[in-house]
């Protein structure tokens, strides 16, 4: 009778903490998703930093910037969350110009001004953000890798593609992509059919006299090989 009783007092405990433990587990599932916006914001606010930054340094010709944790800030109205960004910059080698892309880098950039005053290449970074609640503990992570265009000349840079860390187990050999290959129309920037020309990324390069006014094609492109290593640490709520 006893140890019946107590059988069953046992179940019922299990019961009770099995019903508590998928609460907890769905408290923090309910928490995790709502933090998605503030994630969202938190990257591009990381991003705008980094290309403000590296625009900077690229306008000065100076090396590249160093970057520390951005000071937390409000996730929300009440300030309940809080939101960190880190930003570290990721080439594991400089871009290789070329005729044809090197198949051993998992990146290839496709008609990259190559003319001297222009010197378009390749910056690669990862974006950490991490929100917290009013206790100080992490409730939500993630995780991005963004692809910058540098130039030698405004806008000095430009985005060429990102990379979502939450997908680097599954798609290990998924490059980052790159949008600045995309050829215009009409490649001669001198050409009649040039003017107001839009539909394309790569950038052409027209030089002219001053005297005469006559208009010379100074484009140079070439293929350009980066490599972008991946981030496992996706979410971690």
């Amino acid at each position: 009778m006893l140890a019946g009783a107590l059988f069953y007092v046992a179940l019922i405990a299990l019961v009770a903490t099995t019903i508590l433990s998928a609460g907890f587990a769905m408290t923090r599932m309910s928490i995790a998703r709502m933090a998605q916006p503030y994630l969202a914001a938190g990257y591009q606010r990381a991003l705008a930093s980094l290309q403000e930054r590296v625009a900077t340094q690229m306008q000065i010709g100076g090396p590249a910037p160093a970057f520390t944790p951005i000071p937390s800030a409000c996730a929300n109205a009440s300030c309940t969350y809080k939101s960190i960004e880190t930003i570290a910059l990721t080439g594991t080698s400089a871009p290789t110009a070329g005729p044809s892309c090197d198949t051993l880098q998992s990146n290839c950039a496709s008609n990259v001004q190559a003319n001297s005053y222009v010197a378009e290449s390749r910056l690669t970074a990862l974006i950490t953000v991490t929100i917290t609640d009013a206790a100080g503990s992490t409730i939500a992570e993630r995780s991005g890798s963004a692809v910058l265009r540098t130039f030698d000349t405004p806008p000095y840079v430009a985005i060429a593609g990102s990379r979502d860390g939450t997908f680097d187990d599954v798609l290990a050999s998924h490059a980052a992509g790159d949008d600045g290959g995309a050829p215009p129309a009409t490649p001669n920037p001198c050409a009649s059919a040039a003017a107001g020309v839009s539909d394309y990324t790569a950038v052409r390069v027209a030089y002219r006299n001053n005297a005469t006014q006559a208009c010379s094609d100074g484009s140079a492109w070439a293929d350009s090989s980066y490599s972008v290593p991946g981030s496992a640490s996706g979410w971690g709520p």
